[in-house]
Order: C-alpha cells, then structure tokens, then sequence
C-alpha cells in the first residue's frame, strides 16, 4: 500500500500542464508580445521622425545663415541697396556689391576693381528651383559673374531639404513693399524678411501607433542691408 501510495506521488509529479493552462500562458505571451510590439514601432516611427527633423532643421539652418550674411553685404560700396529690380521678387532675389571698394594693396592704392562690380560674389542671386517630378525642392546660388563665363561653375545647391524660401521686403518706416505689383519698389527697401520651411511628411497612418501628421518648421531672419544706416523698427 505505500509502494502504491509513492508511485500515485511519483506519476502526479510528472505531470505537465493542462491544455488549458497552456492556452493561458499562450494568450498572455500574445498579448505581451503585441503590446511590446506596438510600443517598439511607435518609438522607431518617433525616432524617425526626429532623425527627420534633426536634418532637415539643421539644412535650413545653415542655408538661412549663408543667405542672411550674403544679403547683409547688398549695396556695399555702392549708391544703393544693391537690389536688382526685375530679378527679385517674393522667392527671388538678385542684389549686388562691390566688395573691394575700400580694399588698397600693401602700397595704399585702391585694388583691380575696387570701382566697379567685377569680382566674384559681388553679383548673386538665391532662388528656388522645384524639380516636381522627384518631388525635390533645391536653394539655388548663381553667382553672375562666374556664370557668365561658365553657367555650372555659378551655379551651387545651397539646400536640398528646404520646402519653401520667401522673401519680404520692408522700406525704413518697416512697411511691406509690393514688388510683384511694383517691381521696382524694392529700390527702397531696407530690410529683407527671409523664411525658410521644411514640411516634415506624415509617419505611418491615422490611429495607428506612433502616428505623426505632417507638420511644417519655418525658420526666419531680418536682415538690415549694409548700406543703410541700423534702423530700430
């Protein structure tokens, strides 16, 4: 009788889960798997997103801080702003310098071209060309004198994650001017308003995890034209 009693023990310890309670432990295992899961995409659709960002912000940012400087120099060493009406307008903008106006060799004599705008940089436009076919947008620099002799080597993509450039321009009591009414309003131009957008694209689908709609980042700079005197607006 304790022989048998022993091997009753023995065979229940032997024994493995029921299939209910594997059914149970399977149905658990699911619903942790999917959660894990749905929690994993959601934070790769965010990190995505914010990788996004992070290039598309610091691409805008260093376009807009080359275009705000450059612009600064329009009209330097000239008699006027430095604008080129008919070439500019709200996403355009030609301007011109003489940037060695005042530069003299070691003797003291004014250098070649210290007269006139002949020289590299002085003569820029920044546009935007749209390549609708890739859906790409690119900011473009032409500098003029360098294309007249050979149109590539004017021509530099500053940016190819920008959405939007535009431009505003302001006369000296700070009041928008018109230039696509009145092209040649830009002449009394004082400020230039430039804004650079970035549309960051929608990740995944609406309602699912880590969703994100699409959203624009626009980055803006006033510049006061350098020959001008600093105006307080």
């Amino acid at each position: 009788m304790v022989e048998g009693l022993a091997m009753k023990q023995k065979q229940k310890s032997q024994d493995g889960f029921s299939l209910i309670e594997l059914m149970i432990a399977m149905t658990v295992t699911i619903v942790i798997a999917g959660i894990a899961s749905s929690l994993l995409a959601q934070a790769f659709k965010l990190r995505a997103r914010e990788d996004t960002r992070s290039d598309a912000v610091a691409d805008a940012q260093r376009a807009l801080n080359i275009v705000s400087r450059e612009i600064s120099n329009a009209g330097f060493g000239l008699v006027d702003n430095g604008i080129v009406p008919g070439d500019t307008n709200n996403g355009s903008i030609r301007f011109r310098a003489n940037l060695n106006a005042y530069l003299r060799d070691s003797s003291g004599n004014p250098v070649p071209g210290f007269n006139a705008v002949v020289d590299k940089d002085e003569d820029v436009k920044y546009t935007m060309y749209n390549d609708d076919e890739a859906n790409r947008h690119y900011l473009v620099r032409y500098d003029a004198i360098l294309g007249a002799v050979d149109q590539r080597n004017g021509t530099t993509v500053l940016a190819n994650r920008l959405d939007t450039f535009a431009l505003q321009f302001l006369d000296v009591s700070g009041n928008t001017l018109d230039v696509v009414l009145n092209p040649d309003a830009v002449i009394s131009a004082r400020k230039v308003r430039i804004t650079v957008g970035v549309v960051l694209p929608a990740q995944g689908s609406p309602g699912s995890a880590g969703y994100q709609p699409q959203s624009t980042i626009n980055l803006v700079s006033d510049v006061v034209l350098r020959n001008t005197s600093q105006i307080t607006y």
